[in-house]
Formats: structure tokens, sequence, C-alpha cells
């Protein structure tokens, strides 16, 4: 065996550690050696990132969840790694697929496939175009890696089966106006409850409805009937308006009438309490010197109702008779000269 030739000309000591058997063995294995080991060192380490998590399997079995960091496992296949990230917030759309995200976002709707997935039958047998979002992260990775062979498969299949059960429950003009926020909030609720059902290792995070509309064919009439119903709560918001800037000012009128009657009936029972006891007064004065008191409210009583005659006639107690010009049964002239 020979390596000399005029195309070949290899370093005068590889040729002498090449000629027999047993120095090429050696290089072979040497070789080997150096490849097992560098696989070994290659496949005996994995990284697990920040917002990951990792099932480490032993022949098949698990014996770990690993978080983030630097690990170390056995090689060639024997330790396999299944990493997931737990904290990021996953998203499905149905009914429509976002083809370039941006502040001019694109999407993609109108094919047959799209359609299907958004058409829905409401409770009252109309149909509907909807699209929707569902958010959702892992929550347990064990239950999401063993549990559920395709978990973004029964993510979507479990979505678009509670949507069309929450929807069917409701009439068309519940789904198109007012029952946007009920729908929404109890497919997401049922969804959870069917996923933690399965054991899925999923949290349902948001559901969203992006778009309800009717049918191209019938979109027309129901655009008529979302109009009439927004000038409908138009005149209902007037007339509410109106009734809460009345009513306010009736009650101010009802509190000040109340008040009023309140303050009135103060004053006459202060009245009256003031007339009890000026009347107290004068009986206990009265019950001290009765003729004196009795005479005192004589005389104060014939002035008060002196004051009140428009001529006044004093005589003497010790004359005998009245003049006989002064007709004191006639009625007295007036100031003009009339009796």
């Amino acid at each position: 065996m020979s390596w000399e030739g005029p195309e070949w000309d290899a370093p005068r000591e590889f040729k002498r550690l090449t000629q027999n058997s047993r120095n090429i063995a050696k290089i072979a294995i040497s070789v080997i050696a150096v490849i097992v080991v560098v696989g070994i060192a290659w496949s005996s380490y994995y990284t697990v990132e920040a917002n990951e998590q990792a099932v480490l399997l032993r022949f098949g079995q698990e014996i770990g969840v690993r978080g983030p960091g630097l690990h170390f496992k056995l090689p060639f296949g024997i330790d396999i790694i299944k990493k997931v990230a737990v904290k990021e917030i996953k998203r499905q759309e149905f009914g429509f697929r976002t083809e370039q995200p941006g502040v001019k976002t694109v999407y993609r709707e109108g094919t047959a496939p799209l359609k299907d997935e958004a058409r829905m039958l409401t409770g009252d047998l109309n149909i509907l175009n909807l699209q929707w979002i569902v958010r959702y992260r892992v929550s347990d990775i064990r239950n999401y890696f063993f549990n559920v062979r395709e978990p973004v498969a029964a993510v979507r299949d479990v979505s678009e089966a509670i949507m069309r059960l929450v929807v069917g429950d409701r009439s068309v003009d519940e789904a198109l106006t007012i029952g946007r926020a009920d729908i929404q909030q109890e497919a997401e609720k049922k969804m959870q409850e069917r996923l933690d059902t399965y054991e899925a290792g999923i949290h349902i995070v948001s559901v969203r409805l992006k778009d309800v509309s009717p049918p191209e064919d019938v979109k027309g009439a129901f655009n008529e009937v979302n109009r009439a119903r927004q000038e409908k709560e138009t005149i209902i918001n007037q007339a509410k308006a109106e009734v809460n800037s009345k009513i306010p000012e009736a009650k101010g009128k009802k509190e000040r009438t109340i008040e009023e009657a309140r303050g009135y009936a103060e004053k006459r029972v202060n009245e009256a309490e003031g007339d009890v006891a000026r009347f107290k007064a004068v009986l206990k004065e009265y019950l001290r010197a009765p003729e004196v008191t009795a005479r005192r409210i004589y005389i104060e009583t014939l002035g008060e109702q002196l004051q009140k005659l428009d001529k006044k006639y004093i005589m003497d107690s010790s004359a005998g008779q009245v003049l006989k010009l002064l007709n004191l049964q006639q009625p007295a002239m007036s100031k003009g000269g009339q009796q």
C-alpha cells in the first residue's frame, strides 16, 4: 500500500502513520470518539426562555417541569424536551384571517371556508354572519401536552361549537344590538367550562365579537330597522331628559309647599302656646286679686271696643235725661248728610 504518486503529496509523518492498518484504525477510533463527545456535549443541555416552560420526558415518561434558564438532560434522545410559551397570549380568529397586521390591518374574508365558519343560525331561525376572536394562554403545561392531542384544534372546535350554541339561544335582534356583550360573556364562560372538563390546561382570556352582520341580500332591510331603532332610542332619551328636568322642579315645589305648611303649623302652635301662657298668667293674677283683675280686663276690653266705634257720646251719670234734639234711636248721620 503506497501513497506515492504525482497527484498526492502528503506530509511525511502522515505517510508513516498510515503505512499499516493498525494506525488507520486508531485514527478512525479517535475521530469517532471526538464525534461522540461533541454529540454528547451538544445534546446534553437545553435552554428555556423567560416566557416558556418545558416538560422533560425520559423514554416517553414525564419526569418534571422546567422553568426558564439553562438545563441539562441525557443525550441521544433519551430525554426529550417539549416547550411552550405559557406567558404568551395566543389568538384564534373565526370568520376571517389577519394577513398583514399593522396600522392598516389587512384581513382575508369572503372565501367559502370562512363564510361557512362565520354563518350562524339564531334562535328565531334567522341567518347571521359573525366574526369573533378568542384569546387564550396555557395555564397547565402537563395538561396541555398530555390530555389533549391537538390543543389548538381543540380550542377552535370548542369555540365554534359554543358560539353556535350561544347565538342559537338568542334572537337576531339581540345579536345585532343589545345582546352582543352578553354573547361575549356567556361564550367565554361556557368555553372555559368545556375546556376545564377536558382538563386541557388552557385559560380563555377573552372572547370578542369583531363583526355581527346580516346576510348581504337582507342587509338593507336590517339597516333600515337599525336606523328606526336608533331614532326610537333618540326620542326616548329626549323624553327621559324632559322628564328628568321636570321632576326636580316639581319635587322642589313640593318641598317648598311642605316647608311652608310646616312653618305655618309651627307658627300657629307657637301662637297658641303664647296665648295659653298669657291666659295662664292672667289667670294667675286674677286668682291673686279677682276684683282688680276683672276691672282691668273690663277696662282693656272696653278700650278695644270703643276704638271700633265711629262716634262716641260721653254722658254724665247724674244727667236726668238726654236732650230731646238728640234722637238716640235713629242711626247717626253719615258724613255725606244721609242717614
